[in-house]
């Protein structure tokens, strides 16, 4: 039976004063020093000076009991998003990395992702998946679990019991794939279904379920057309992986012969709409970029497990400058870690390796300008690298926004899902300074801090970590 709230916390109303960070449309990483952020059955309610903290309390009904001082120190931010991630592949995280993406497919990821129908092992480890990805700050993901509708149901247990709010989709694959882990297309059909009312009727407070088409590669036209049906029955997301490498984008289109692109071929399917979530899309064409910001398509990023697997390097900058809908993913078990602090990291590391790529080309116009010792032809516009400020943005409100949810920063009305960070705890990886700003200590922790330095995870207002004790 899954409880109806996580145990770990049932004061959903609180207020902290200190200093807030969080992302807004018009400014990716804003500090707000001597704040009041008001928090009521698990809403914002108001975030203003500190100053106004009387009137505050007054105005809400609020007593002075439930008010937390930080530390100068110390601040609340939210909750990070991880936007796409695979449970199932939690025991294969970091393996075969020397491969490709479809022989690793073939190799690691079938026989581990078919493991899952034994209900004992995968009710422990997708506890362990949340446990995991919780504590390192991840208050809201997007799962793919397996093809078993049965212990796909554990992930949804494990993420309502745990209290982080997540999507999960139930596999789905009926072609190339190997006899032990492939679908018939009635038989995906049906526990898809299946999955979706068993989910609805435990009217869970924090686990939606997703549509789940794992790609075009492993999907048959008549699954996706009518898993897209599924979909809008139930008003459902539906998230799927697009053009993450090459050799797969090629296999699509040599398999589904007579549609413009990969993004062509799902739109044809009804798979493209604003709930649609999809992982990579590294290589993508501007009309199929087109067609994404015509449907407002969500798209992932996941460097991480684009490097790994040496899939390719997304030119973030260029889908963002288009106005793409965008968050941030690990893509466990591909990406070698569930951290999303890494994720941003990498998501930088990857957006400096398209700049320096820009920086040395050569184009036919522009002043001379030497590059690494030759002459060449400066390019004709600098090239804008992610900055771990925008990176900010995307792992907590944009991702939010890809995944349909009201979380993501603490504007009022917003759900609180947050992070109460402090970089002086004990064992902290930060070096800290007199002179640092409060800013400068945010950059330090964004950079290369870790889980050690949430002391405190809360979750629609609900405190589900605590390291303080």
């Amino acid at each position: 039976m899954i409880p109806a709230v996580p145990a770990a916390d049932q004061n959903r109303t609180r207020v902290f004063c200190g200093t807030v960070v969080h992302a807004t449309d018009t400014c990716p990483l804003q500090v707000l020093e001597n704040s009041a952020l008001g928090v009521t059955d698990g809403k914002v309610v108001f975030l203003e000076s500190k100053e106004r903290l009387d009137d505050l309390l007054g105005k809400h009904e609020l007593k002075p009991e439930c008010v937390t001082y930080l530390t100068p120190r110390q601040w609340v931010m939210p909750g990070l998003v991880d936007c796409h991630l695979h449970s199932p592949q939690l025991p294969i995280q970091a393996l075969g990395t020397d491969l490709g993406l479809l022989d690793w497919l073939a190799t690691y990821t079938f026989p581990a992702e078919a493991r899952y129908a034994d209900h004992c092992m995968a009710r422990a480890a997708h506890r362990a998946m949340v446990k995991r990805t919780l504590g390192g700050g991840t208050t809201l993901a997007s799962y793919f679990s397996s093809i078993h509708a049965d212990t796909s149901l554990y992930l949804c247990q494990a993420a309502e019991e745990q209290g982080q709010r997540a999507l999960v989709g139930k596999c789905c694959m009926d072609m190339s794939a190997p006899d032990f882990y492939r679908e018939t297309t009635q038989q995906s059909l049906e526990d898809t279904n299946r999955f979706v009312k068993e989910v609805l009727s435990l009217k869970l407070s924090l686990v939606t379920p997703v549509i789940t088409p794992r790609f075009a590669v492993s999907c048959s036209e008549e699954l996706m057309r009518e898993l897209g049906h599924i979909a809008r029955s139930h008003n459902l997301p539906i998230q799927t992986h697009m053009s993450e490498s090459l050799q797969e984008t090629d296999t699509v289109l040599q398999q589904f012969p007579g549609h413009q692109s990969y993004a062509h071929l799902y739109d044809h399917v009804g798979l493209l709409g604003s709930k649609t979530i999809l992982a990579h899309c590294v290589h993508v064409s501007d009309k199929e970029l087109d067609l994404l910001i015509e449907r407002d398509c969500g798209v992932v990023h996941c460097a991480c497990s684009n490097f790994t697997l040496r899939s390719g390097v997304m030119d973030i900058r260029r889908q963002l400058d288009r106005g793409v809908k965008m968050g941030l993913g690990t893509d466990v078990g591909a990406g070698y870690t569930t951290s999303m602090l890494a994720a941003m990291r990498q998501s930088v590391d990857a957006s400096n390796a398209r700049a320096i790529q820009h920086d040395q080309r050569y184009t036919a116009c522009g002043e001379a300008s030497e590059v690494n010792g030759r002459r060449g032809q400066s390019p004709k516009e600098a090239y804008r690298p992610l900055t771990m400020d925008e990176a900010f943005r995307l792992a907590t409100l944009g991702g939010s926004r890809v995944l349909g949810q009201n979380c993501g920063n603490f504007e009022v009305g917003r759900e609180f899902d947050a992070l109460l960070v402090d970089p002086e705890v004990k064992d902290s990886p930060l070096d800290l300074f007199p002179f640092d700003s409060v800013k400068d200590v945010v950059h330090k922790f964004l950079y290369y801090g870790d889980d050690r330095n949430m002391v405190k995870i809360y979750v629609q207002g609900r405190q589900v970590v605590d390291r303080t004790g």
